[in-house]
């Protein structure tokens, strides 16, 4: 009985965060497809490039003022990251939106949004995209971690087919 009662309590949690799951997994996820996808912001001699906004930041950078300084002046690695970087959000955010691996991609959510908010330090009123996109993935990174997906979500389903691998 034990074990149903919590079955229970792990699938309500999930679904009370399902919202929170769609929200911030499209945040991440369209993050990807508008830099990549829509207009490629990742071409370093196009207007939009992602990279110039760690010139914006290396003044402001809280605790990794040096990686930012060394990636502005090496453009290629610089350029390297910034593509990884893009990738990663896309696939944390698709993941998050499917419910697969959640628990472990709430945790690429909450580093995502560290080095987001490191990085961009404090700027004031010009930088509140990043903070408020930094906080959101902190919070919810933290929250699905311990939430889980529950019910309407991929890990559920591999889980009800004996997948060990799987944990919501």
């Amino acid at each position: 009985m034990q074990t149903n009662n919590m079955e229970v309590q792990n699938n309500n949690s999930g679904l009370i965060t399902l919202s929170i799951r769609l929200v911030i997994g499209w945040t991440y996820f369209s993050a990807f497809w508008r830099r990549l996808i829509l207009e490629n912001k990742l071409i370093p001699d196009e207007p939009g490039y992602i990279g110039e906004k760690f010139n914006h930041f290396l003044p402001n950078a809280l605790g990794i003022k040096p990686i930012i300084e060394h990636l502005v002046t090496n453009p290629a690695e610089l350029h390297t990251a910034m593509v990884l970087f893009t990738i990663i959000e896309g696939i944390v955010g698709l993941f998050i939106i499917l419910g697969l691996f959640t628990r472990l991609m709430s945790i690429g959510i909450f580093s995502l949004a560290m080095g987001i908010l490191l990085g961009s330090g404090w700027l004031g009123t010009t930088c509140l995209d990043e903070w408020q996109i930094g906080t959101l993935g902190i919070a919810t990174g933290f929250t699905l971690f311990l939430s889980g997906s529950g019910c309407f979500s991929l890990d559920y389903y591999f889980i009800k087919k004996k997948y060990a691998r799987f944990s919501g």
